[in-house]
């Protein structure tokens, strides 16, 4: 009796080791059921960094992809059906379709991140397919190809993202319509300064917006003269001295630091890391860069577009005190 129960003790130890590992076979298991990947091969691209969100859950805040030899890897665990979004250096971004346990493979050019392919799974073969067709298409017949899309696909999961880009279609680059009252904008502190306060929008002087990215030249160029028409309006009172109130896009601070310093950012500026998910780009609805907004003094929208010179110009001069360009 004895050596038959030292004999059942000396197994418990074995017993419990092979439970612990059953156990772990099914973690694996499991994780391996909720994984999706992301690998790449871009050519002409040696070293970048690449970000990817989502905007249904999929991931809780943007991440980071590290390319190296153009070749880069990329995973994460996701319990349903999800939207990604990379974004390039340039800011251009490319969808991807994800479900739990699956892979799709990013191959491409970096000279033709347009054409950059998508394949892996169902999905993404079936939209890398439509861009591929309608690569060379106006934007008015790119619209009207996603309508006839959706029209053929109707429950496909690349018909419900489409069905966002044909409502979202704009040709002035935002929301915003000359004549419209801008109220209730407010932009907290974004971290990245001394500034705790939260910029809000008050009636009482005019108001220009501008929206712009360190990675894009176009947008930085504008900042000479931006800087000399703020300065020109400060020796104004009253309703004819401008405020000027900037919104970065970029995503790395070092950036948008080392460009509020070159170009003498003497505004007030904010930068949320966000890209195009940054609040009051979203709430505004702009959808292009560089991008300006400019209010009168009872921040009724007297000007906006992409053009410093044909949009903004004009109508800033006549609103402040010189009255002269």
């Amino acid at each position: 009796m004895r050596t038959e129960t030292h004999t059942s003790r000396s197994l418990l130890p074995s017993l419990m080791g092979w439970g612990w590992f059953f156990v772990f076979l099914l973690f694996i298991s499991c994780s391996d059921s909720r994984r999706f990947r992301v690998e790449g091969e871009i050519d002409n691209l040696e070293q970048a960094e690449f970000y990817i969100y989502s905007t249904d859950g999929g991931l809780a805040k943007l991440d980071t992809i590290y390319v190296r030899d153009g070749n880069f890897k990329w995973e994460t665990l996701i319990e349903h059906e999800a939207t990604f979004f990379l974004v390039y250096p340039n800011l251009s971004q490319q969808v991807i379709f994800a479900s739990p346990g699956q892979k799709v493979s990013v191959i491409g050019d970096a000279a033709q991140l347009r054409a950059i392919n998508v394949l892996g799974t169902d999905e993404n073969k079936a939209y890398t397919e439509f861009r591929m067709a309608h690569f060379n298409d106006s934007p008015e017949a790119l619209t009207a190809a996603m309508r006839d899309y959706i029209a053929t696909h109707s429950d496909s999961r690349v018909s419900t993202f489409m069905r966002t880009l044909v409502q979202n279609v704009r040709g002035t680059g935002s929301g915003i319509v000359v004549g419209q009252k801008l109220t209730d904008l407010e932009l907290p502190p974004d971290g990245l300064s001394s500034d705790s306060t939260t910029i809000r929008l008050r009636p009482g002087r005019p108001v220009l917006l501008t929206f712009w990215a360190s990675w894009l030249r176009e947008t930085t160029e504008d900042f000479y003269f931006l800087l000399k028409a703020h300065r020109q309006s400060q020796h104004a009172s009253g309703d004819k001295s401008l405020r000027v109130i900037s919104v970065s896009l970029d995503v790395n601070p070092d950036d948008y630091r080392s460009t509020c310093r070159f170009d003498s950012l003497i505004w007030e500026s904010r930068c949320y890391r966000q890209i195009w998910d940054t609040p009051i780009v979203s709430q505004l609805s702009i959808t292009s860069l560089p991008y300006y907004i400019l209010t009168d003094a009872d921040l009724r929208v007297v000007a906006c577009g992409s053009n410093w010179k044909d949009d903004i110009q004009r109508p800033l001069y006549s609103l402040t005190s010189n009255g002269r360009e």
